[in-house]
């Protein structure tokens, strides 16, 4: 069975998967699936809405009442295993054995630009210190947790999004960099990071360049 990345009840979680495996599922399929009564199963499935990973639809069949049937939502959907990290290995493997491994450069090259220019459309902060501190605030909304110290010209990132592809193609951690420098306006280094076992990956701003 697929364990999905929420904490839910047993209960929610066979419902969960039954719907996965089957696209919907009724009231009445569900009390067999659990074992328990009509009133548990609508229990779990009011608990699973107000979550937002279930949704009820309507069903017609020809003449007669209508038949409600239960389905996963997107974001139920989004919490099943994935295998992005994996897909985007072999790509990168794929692109190197065809082109070398210069040709992954160029092309995590034209990434960080692109990654760049999300981030800068919504800057507004003219100074480094501004920037970086923006920057933590847009790392931190899309739950990567972040810190900027008043002691040092530095952005402190305590967990890498890309950390599996990181391990297998160093050129992802050189990629975070120049997209940093682009945002911030200056060139960075790269003195810790997480994939060479540190707590975290440390940006710090060339003093030469500051």
């Amino acid at each position: 069975m697929q364990t999905i990345g929420l904490p839910v009840s047993h209960s929610a979680s066979l419902i969960l998967n039954h719907l996965q495996r089957h696209g919907q599922a009724t009231i009445k399929q569900l009390e067999d699936v659990l074992g328990v009564s009509t009133t548990a199963v609508r229990e779990h499935l009011a608990h699973l809405q107000a979550e937002n990973l279930v949704a009820i639809t309507t069903v017609r069949n020809g003449p007669g009442r209508p038949r409600f049937v239960y389905k996963l939502t997107k974001k139920a959907q989004s919490l099943f295993p994935k295998q992005y990290d994996l897909l985007i290995n072999l790509l990168l493997q794929e692109i190197a054995a065809e082109g070398g491994t210069r040709q992954v450069d160029v092309l995590l090259e034209r990434v960080s630009k692109r990654l760049a220019e999300e981030y800068a459309d919504r800057m507004s902060g003219i100074d480094v210190q501004a920037r970086l501190l923006e920057l933590r605030k847009m790392l931190e909304s899309q739950g990567i947790p972040a810190e900027v110290r008043q002691s040092d010209d530095a952005l402190h990132i305590f967990a890498c999004p890309y950390l599996d592809v990181a391990r297998e193609h160093a050129a992802v951690c050189t990629m975070e960099r120049q997209m940093l420098e682009q945002v911030v306006g200056k060139k960075m280094r790269l003195e810790n990071s997480i994939r060479d076992g540190h707590h975290h990956c440390r940006f710090v701003i060339n003093s030469e360049n500051a």
